[in-house]
């Protein structure tokens, strides 16, 4: 029986890398996909040996449908999507122009979209089914106004887990994942420490989102669903 493979977008750091892992240590074999983390690729992909293979890919480069044949060519086949490429950068109303907004757009949502659409396509072909988990963000509960294209963005890519979920069932189930205070960032260290103490339940950690993870995969009667892994930090 062949193996089902997952595609993670934005896989080679942080939280996607531990996902990477955990999935080859659930019997999948995964597709790392990295920009600029060329060298965290490298590492990753000989840690993990035959069960991982990375490829190269500037979102900005207008490329989606050769990017995903070169993917499907890799292990044979595609059975999920694990969309969780991502930039974070503060910006406010008076710092944003037309490049950044589209920026944001392409990575968080244009390039979600696409690759989630062949997938549909490819599947409806072989007659199979598969599933895309989009990456999104707790906050949306309450965005701020430091960071307007990243909530803008996120938003976005929630919106189109519903629709495709209604669009493209049974074939391809799409979810949605929300993490909230999960592996703070050097530049965020200070803002978690603030929120910790505002949660009961303090901060999560990786295994957390990876649990979803390995449970939505699975969960062949559950679609277009947002789960927020936050430990009730926005209900």
């Amino acid at each position: 029986m062949k193996k089902n493979v997952v595609l993670i977008t934005g896989g080679a750091t942080r939280l996607a890398k531990e996902i990477a892992i955990s999935l080859t240590e659930n019997n999948y074999l995964v597709v790392v996909h990295y920009n600029s983390s060329k060298k965290e690729a490298i590492n990753l992909k000989e840690s993990l040996g035959d069960k991982c293979e990375i490829i190269q890919y500037d979102f900005l480069s207008n490329h989606t449908k050769s990017f995903f044949n070169d993917v499907l060519n890799i292990f044979g086949r595609l059975d999920y999507i694990i969309n969780a490429a991502s930039i974070f950068t503060k910006q406010g109303l008076d710092e944003i122009d037309d490049e950044l907004l589209i920026k944001y757009n392409v990575i968080h949502s244009y390039v979600p979209l696409l690759l989630t659409n062949y997938l549909y396509e490819d599947l409806l072909k072989k007659e199979r089914i598969g599933a895309v988990i989009n990456i999104t963000d707790a906050g949306l509960e309450n965005p701020s106004l430091n960071r307007v294209p990243y909530y803008l963005s996120k938003e976005s890519l929630s919106f189109q887990t519903r629709l495709l979920a209604k669009e493209l069932s049974p074939i391809v189930r799409v979810n949605e994942i929300a993490p909230g205070l999960i592996m703070a960032s050097h530049a965020d260290k200070s803002y978690f420490s603030k929120m910790e103490t505002k949660n009961k339940m303090g901060i999560g950690n990786s295994y957390d989102i990876i649990n979803t993870i390995l449970y939505l995969l699975k969960a062949n009667y559950v679609t277009g669903e947002k789960i927020k892994v936050d430990g009730g930090l926005y209900f």
